[in-house]
């Protein structure tokens, strides 16, 4: 039985479904209705998540979006990124101040950022080079008792995408993160899809079939499918704004196949679709 804790949340298998709503902070990021470029629509954005029923809100300054679809690559310096995060946390964390239910995640694969974050209260960092750009990161996020989220990645995120070299890859940041006494029970893993420079983008449709192939690591398992280009490849080289629904379908056989905790640029249609799906599997005359 997979169990673990995404910040103060439980989740696993005896747990319903996590939705983790995606707020991106770089004016690159491959879809535009997830950027917020001021407070208020910061505000706007999180408050809205919250009315929605989110459980986790994840703040990425740093655009990771793949170099060979979209122009220009988006990449900001250290500093840069620590001061977007410093500006962000100060107004999310007030708006969240009077709830105990919802995780902040701050996505970072950089230590600096993270343990700003972590000083502040974050609990959970998403860390989509599985510790491989900076060890540092595994022993800030044990120093605070966090929760790791680990993508799969051998030297840069999302340069693996068969099945077995995924498996590989996150036992080796699993094992990064025990090196440096991070709570076994607040490893969550990612398989990580999405269209990375190094990968096409079916060897989505591989990992989703085959989600289950990862329970052999005892972890929940984090997707971030929202909006990603194998989607709109299968609906006719469809723009992210109109990847939605080809979202949640492939949200729902995700699900279906062991997801613990869905990353989503669309809170309320994912936590609905999620909720009939569970009822439905879960039933019993």
């Amino acid at each position: 039985m997979i169990e673990g804790f995404l910040g103060k949340l439980l989740v696993g298998d005896k747990h319903p479904t996590k939705i983790v709503g995606v707020v991106n902070l770089s004016e690159a990021s491959f879809y535009l209705g997830s950027i917020v470029s001021s407070s208020d629509d910061l505000e706007k954005m999180v408050t809205n998540m919250i009315n929605e029923g989110v459980h986790g809100i994840d703040l990425g300054a740093q655009s990771t979006r793949p170099i060979q679809i979209y122009d220009g690559e988006g990449r900001i310096d250290e500093i840069t990124e620590l001061q977007i995060i410093k500006e962000t946390l100060e107004v999310t964390m007030d708006i969240l101040s009077s709830y105990n239910n919802i995780e902040i995640s701050v996505d970072t694969q950089r230590s600096a950022v993270a343990e700003h974050s972590l000083n502040k209260g974050v609990n959970v960092i998403n860390d989509i080079s599985g510790f491989k750009k900076e060890e540092k990161i595994a022993k800030c996020i044990a120093d605070f008792d966090g929760t790791a989220v680990v993508m799969a990645a051998r030297n840069e995120p999302g340069d693996v995408y068969l099945i077995n070299d995924i498996i590989i890859e996150l036992r080796k940041s699993i094992a990064i993160g025990n090196k440096y006494g991070i709570d076994e029970t607040k490893i969550i893993i990612d398989p990580g899809i999405g269209s990375w420079e190094a990968r096409d983008y079916q060897h989505d449709y591989v990992i989703i079939k085959n989600l289950e192939e990862f329970r052999i690591l005892n972890k929940p398992v984090y997707v971030g499918i929202s909006r990603k280009t194998s989607i709109g490849k299968v609906l006719n080289d469809a723009p992210p704004d109109q990847r939605l629904f080809g979202t949640l379908g492939a949200t729902i056989i995700a699900l279906v196949n062991g997801a613990h905790i869905i990353r989503t640029h669309d809170v309320k249609p994912t936590l609905e679709a999620v909720k009939v799906a569970q009822t439905i599997l879960h039933y019993e005359i």
